[in-house]
């Protein structure tokens, strides 16, 4: 089952004394393309985290954000910034002092009340165990991220495979015609040539070659039947598992590329017609294949 690279997948998850919160975004790209949004504590993990994405995901773009809050922890302590108290205390001594101002005692609330002054001493965990304990949310995001996009996958299968029925549709009306082509372009060409000779010393055998090399080379059996091989892998690769959307691309660029030369070849109006009807298809079918995984 083919999947999209447009997908979403979040989770969150406590481990003591951490408590992760992890968003994965992914895009179409051609190319597999990862960047992360992390704590600066986790700056050292960015190629694992990396590395455990590219494992599920071949290609697209891929955004993922981590946010992290430590609980609270007995091992935490409170730090008294001394320096600030003094000069504080200088500072308001200056001021009394320069202006005359009374001396009054300063009270542990006015100094409580200066921004930062006690700051909790969070004891920082090494990476390895960091990384223990994220790992199994990064899963977690990740396993729900992959379930939305199969399911979007899904969606995709279903337009394509529609598409797809359509275009045999108008290949179906395409053989009818060329298999009557030939005959009539031949009968067409044979009038058209005595009208225009009408001379005695004309080689006949050599006008029915000359017309019979024309009416091949203006042949489209042969595109007819690539593209019907080329319908048959494309509908193959939708069945697929893991990457197809590079492989369903080019089939669709060869089928195109079929059509056109049938168009070409065959001048005739009713092909004409279920050219354009493929084409269109063929239009829609190689903007939805952008997003294939």
């Amino acid at each position: 089952m083919i999947k999209s690279m447009t997908g979403f997948g979040q989770a969150q998850g406590a481990r003591s004394p951490c408590r992760w919160a992890v968003e994965i975004r992914t895009w179409n790209h051609r190319f597999f393309e990862c960047t992360a949004r992390l704590p600066s504590a986790l700056t050292i993990l960015e190629e694992r985290i990396r590395d455990l994405i590219h494992h599920h995901i071949s290609r697209g773009k891929v955004a993922i954000l981590i946010s992290l809050k430590s609980k609270p922890s007995f091992e935490n302590g409170l730090i008294l910034d001394e320096d600030k108290i003094r000069f504080y205390v200088r500072a308001l001594n200056r001021i009394q002092k320069k202006y005359g101002l009374a001396r009054e005692p300063i009270r542990v609330s006015t100094l409580l009340s200066i921004p930062n002054l006690l700051t909790v001493d969070q004891k920082e965990e090494s990476a390895e165990k960091y990384w223990i304990s994220l790992r199994g949310v990064i899963e977690l995001a990740m396993k729900r991220l992959l379930r939305a996009k199969e399911s979007e996958g899904l969606a995709l299968e279903r337009d394509l495979k529609k598409r797809v029925d359509a275009m045999s549709r108008s290949l179906k009306g395409i053989e009818i015609v060329a298999k009557k082509l030939p005959a009539e372009r031949y009968e067409r060409l044979r009038e058209r040539v005595a009208e225009v000779t009408q001379r005695p010393d004309v080689d006949e055998g050599r006008l029915e070659q000359e017309i019979a090399l024309i009416v091949e080379r203006l042949d489209i059996t042969e595109e007819v039947v690539r593209t019907r091989h080329h319908i048959a892998q494309f509908r193959k690769s939708l069945r697929r598992s893991g990457e197809a959307g590079k492989q369903l691309d080019f089939i669709a660029q060869e089928i195109h590329r079929e059509v056109n030369t049938m168009a070409s070849k065959a001048q005739n109006a009713h092909v004409a017609e279920q050219v354009i009807r493929m084409k269109s298809e063929l239009d829609k079918i190689r903007e939805q294949v952008q997003n294939v995984e």
